[in-house]
């Protein structure tokens, strides 16, 4: 039997996305946030005694790493090292091979992978060998099928587990298209275990062996709303792997939907807004960055819709800071284009949902927003925006809003010079 962590993209002192303004507490407590889970992670690892630790890409968040977040890695790897628990890294597109001259050396337990695909092993302290393949990126940008490189089995050892910071081929992600495989080349290996990086959403995309997306450990913007963490996996000879999932995110992001059927006035919806609050404050365990999205508005009144939409409502809510905090960070108004847009003209509609499908067809979004992603300062300062899927979910979503606003005021407008 052998037991291990899996993790990856800590993207350690990388900055939040998402929140306009914050307190200088909160500003500190986000920007501890991605030490705080992995020092947590750490004590969880010592405390089950593990055989090892696997780090698979995107420790840092940008190639330039700061000292104190490289300094910060290896206390926290030398902890391990003291407890005596091996590390097996590997860098991704976030963080890639370079520049050595800046780095801080790692403890003697780490063994870090080069650019070449290279097979590692180990022999636990019970005796059992494990093989434990992978490779770092060399540069940001790889592209090619780094699958094919790696081994078949290893039938000398009693495990053989694969690294790799990657794209599963077919699946529905914002992120990169980086050393793409698929399923069917994983399983041709007939490794034991497939721990994945680059994706931050946890998936066990099979269960036989595991192909596992570990997630990173502390979301980072609104879209990353689930709980994050790593992997307990126990692999044992004849038996079905055991994968627990340990939470480790001191701040989770919420989205919720809430109704304000019934509202009319402004204490009616502040009410509404204070009862979410202490709902989470009495059930999370976690700090939480919350985001309210509102229905059913017909009966409250225009002021106070305006009032929302102004942001005045939000920034006269009584944000609590003490740890764990529930601090609101965004209140919206839900827009139902179906029923809200050219409800009064069905030509209109039906014309508009066909213009709507040719322009989020990817040829021409892109096409259209060549000279944008060609710009000198985009091309340096956000080289991989344009392979971002939640960057054009994103402008379609705010294009669509903002539509809808306009054709709303024509409207009103048409109403008003008809009286």
């Amino acid at each position: 039997m052998i037991t291990f962590i899996h993790t990856a993209d800590l993207h350690l002192d990388s900055p939040f996305k998402g929140i306009k303004q914050l307190e200088p507490q909160l500003f500190d407590a986000i920007y501890q946030s991605t030490f705080d889970s992995f020092r947590e992670l750490v004590t969880q690892a010592i405390a089950a005694q593990v055989d090892f630790f696997l780090i698979s890409g995107d420790i840092y968040d940008e190639e330039n790493q700061s000292v104190k977040a490289q300094a910060f890695l290896r206390d926290e790897l030398g902890r391990l090292d003291r407890s005596g628990i091996p590390v097996y890294l590997s860098h991704g597109n976030h963080d890639f091979l370079g520049r050595e001259s800046l780095k801080l050396q790692l403890p003697g337990n780490v063994t870090v992978f080069e650019k070449a695909v290279t097979t590692e092993i180990l022999t636990t302290k019970a005796g059992e060998r494990v093989a434990i393949t992978g490779f770092s990126y060399p540069s940001r940008w790889v592209e090619e099928r780094m699958i094919v490189e790696y081994p078949n089995r290893n039938h000398s050892v009693d495990y053989h587990i694969g690294m790799l910071h990657g794209y599963l081929e077919g699946l529905n992600s914002s992120e990169g298209v980086y050393a793409p495989f698929s399923l069917g080349e994983l399983n041709a290996k007939n490794y034991d275990y497939w721990a994945l990086g680059h994706i931050h959403k946890r998936q066990q995309l099979q269960t036989a062996p595991p192909v596992v997306y570990c997630g990173n450990t502390q979301g980072r913007n609104p879209n990353e709303t689930e709980a994050k963490g790593a992997y307990l996996v126990t692999l044992r000879k004849g038996m079905a792997p055991a994968l627990s999932f340990i939470p480790t995110a001191p701040i989770v992001w919420e989205k919720e939907t809430v109704s304000l059927l019934g509202c009319k006035t402004l204490n009616d919806a502040f009410a509404r807004i204070e009862e979410r609050m202490d709902y989470y404050r009495s059930e999370s365990k976690s700090s939480v960055l919350l985001s309210l999205l509102f229905t059913d508005i017909q009966e409250l009144h225009p002021d106070v819709v305006k009032k929302i939409e102004d942001e005045e409502i939000l920034e006269g809510v009584r944000q609590r800071l003490d740890r764990p905090f529930i601090y609101l960070y965004q209140l919206k108004i839900a827009v139902d284009t179906e029923k809200e847009l050219f409800s009064f003209d069905q030509v209109m509609k039906e014309s508009f949902s066909k213009s709507w499908t040719e322009i989020s067809a990817d040829d021409v979004f892109y096409q259209q927003l060549d000279n944008f992603f060609q710009h000198p300062l985009m091309r340096t300062t956000f080289p991989d925006l344009k392979k971002d899927r939640s960057f054009k979910e994103e402008v379609l979503a705010a294009a669509k809003t903002r539509l809808v606003q306009a054709v709303a005021f024509e409207e009103e407008d048409s109403e008003d010079t008809e009286d």
